[in-house]
């Protein structure tokens, strides 16, 4: 096979032992393995996976994942590379997928702000724990999520609010559909005295531990709840006498009921085993029906699967296994394509966060948006229509502080706008010596378009700033909330490589801050956004 490589692709691993990177120990091996670090690095990923047809996984920490015995014959992703965490305000802490459950709460508690207590010591990255709506000690992440990043398989970033997302208990949007938890934004109004927050989480280390969770390898709970019963699972299973009982290397914990633990050798089919005894003697003699907790990717005994309640896709080389836990599967045929687009189809939208990922380095509540409003196949027949949109909006006032002079009208063209606050758009091509645009606009409409042949060389002939190049090309769009350009398909198409574009949106304040969305893994000092190195890939259609 033969690897597509792009500036932003991390690198990727092959024949790595899953079972070396799940909690239960268990699994076998991938052919592929990367870890991102970034958007854009996950980005170009799932372009790649889609590209060579490669059946495509999900992980965070593996806290809640069994994996098969089989060999997973694609790529298995890990969020793990995606450690980023700051305040974006007094209240409102933004994760990357990958932050640790445990070091959202420490961060807390350094903060004297409640309401995230019960997330110290729970297994897991805070990306999983939104996507699974997880709960315990009665606190519930629906609660304190305010809005959460995604990303689709075919690599559009979109902002999505809890109205969108959560369900209900243990149940979400994003459990349904291939998309991809980038990060979170949560809120914790609420301040607390740290002695406070230091003993309850104290507390709820003590409750695990009394508990024994940590004492094998193993996910945590097995089944869900069902508060219709009245009581835990753990104590119907308690009440089933399953505390201890095995299948192989595989136990009911003698201290929780349910709790599958690998005491040694475990295979993923004695666990699955072990389950479906559990989930049978439930509904058979307390007819309590109940659902696995526990995920399972790669391919099964297709009979293990049915009898834990596990939705799988029947192999299509042997109808006794079955697929489970795919983001992308392409041996079915109904999943071979991506479902037709409608127009505008939102390629971009999210917060413009700062720079360096500081806290508070950056206004609040900025966000900016990337549209395309035409198919490939009709931007072609008509070349100078719109085929872009990008807006900024928002609660901007605050950034938009440092206007041009007054003698230059609104919505003139601007030589040396970059003094002030503007907002930015980068368009770059795949290839490195296809060069770059770049856009930046006021509130105003005020404007500036520029082309450059490399970093920071204007393109031969467009040394000299001046609106008529652009003037045919762009449109300004400005409405209550939002200001931005539509770009025609005559000004992009340059710049498309296959299907995939380059794009990189950007904000100064005027005052030294400077804001980026999609965020970067490791910015250089000081800001520079004329790095198209970083940009974020996206796949027109």
């Amino acid at each position: 096979m033969t690897f597509y490589r792009s500036s932003t692709m991390p690198s990727v691993l092959e024949n790595v032992s899953l079972g070396k990177r799940g909690y239960y120990g268990i699994g076998g091996k991938a052919r592929f393995f990367a870890q991102p670090g970034s958007p854009a690095e996950l980005a170009d990923l799932l372009h790649w996976c889609l590209d060579q047809q490669l059946s495509l996984a999900l992980m965070g920490s593996g806290s809640n994942i069994l994996f098969s015995d089989n060999e997973f014959p694609g790529m298995v992703i890990s969020l793990g590379g995606m450690q980023r965490l700051f305040w974006l305000s007094d209240d409102e802490l933004f994760c990357e997928a990958g932050v640790e459950n445990s070091r959202i709460a420490e961060e807390l508690l350094l903060s004297g702000r409640d309401g995230g207590e019960w997330l110290y010591r729970l297994p897991g990255q805070i990306g999983a724990t939104v996507r699974m709506n997880a709960r315990c000690f009665g606190g519930e992440v629906s609660a304190i999520t305010a809005a959460i990043q995604t990303i689709s398989l075919e690599g559009c970033l979109r902002w999505q609010l809890p109205d969108e997302v959560f369900y209900g208990y243990k149940q979400t949007s994003l459990m349904e559909k291939p998309e991809i938890v980038v990060a979170v934004l949560l809120r914790f109004p609420q301040i607390r005295p740290v002695e406070e927050i230091s003993r309850l989480m104290q507390g709820y280390e003590e409750e695990r531990s009394a508990k024994h969770h940590f004492d094998f390898p193993s996910c945590g709970s097995t089944f869900k709840n069902n508060y219709a019963l009245g009581r835990s699972s753990g104590t119907i299973f308690d009440e089933l006498g399953f505390k201890g009982q095995s299948e192989g290397g595989a136990m009911v914990s003698k201290h929780h009921a349910n709790f599958i633990y690998n005491r040694g050798g475990a295979t993923a089919g004695d666990v699955l085993r072990l389950a479906g005894r559990m989930k049978d003697a439930a509904l058979e003699q307390v007819g309590a029906k109940l659902d696995l907790e526990v995920e399972c990717i790669g391919l099964f005994d297709a009979d293990l699967l049915g009898s834990c309640g596990v939705r799988f896709v029947p192999d299509r080389r042997d109808s006794s296994k079955g697929w489970a836990g795919l983001l992308w599967n392409p041996q079915e045929e109904e999943l071979v394509s991506l479902p037709d687009p409608l127009f505008p189809r939102t390629l971009m939208h999210g917060p413009l966060v700062g720079y360096s990922g500081l806290d508070r380095e950056f206004p609040a509540s900025v966000f900016v948006s990337v549209e395309q409003l035409l198919s490939l196949q009709d931007a072609a027949a008509d070349p100078a229509a719109p085929f872009l949109r990008w807006t900024t909006l928002g609660k901007y006032e605050a950034l938009f502080v440092v206007k041009p002079p007054s003698v230059i009208p609104a919505g003139s063209f601007t030589d040396g706008l970059w003094h002030y606050s503007v907002s930015e758009l980068f368009i770059a091509s795949g290839d490195p010596a296809g060069g770059y645009l770049e856009f930046e606009m006021t509130p105003d409409a005020h404007w500036v378009a520029l082309r450059f042949e490399a970093p920071r060389k204007r393109e031969r002939g467009c040394e000299v700033l001046s609106p008529e190049p652009w003037e045919k090309q762009v449109r300004m769009v400005q409405g209550e909330g939002q200001f931005g350009m539509e770009l025609s398909w005559e000004l992009i198409e340059p710049f498309v490589t296959g299907e995939l574009l380059l794009l990189q949106c950007c904000a100064s304040s005027g005052k030294g801050e400077y804001a980026l969305f999609p965020w970067w893994q490791h910015p250089s000092l000081p800001a520079d956004f004329h790095q198209p190195a970083h940009f974020f890939r996206i796949r027109l259609v």
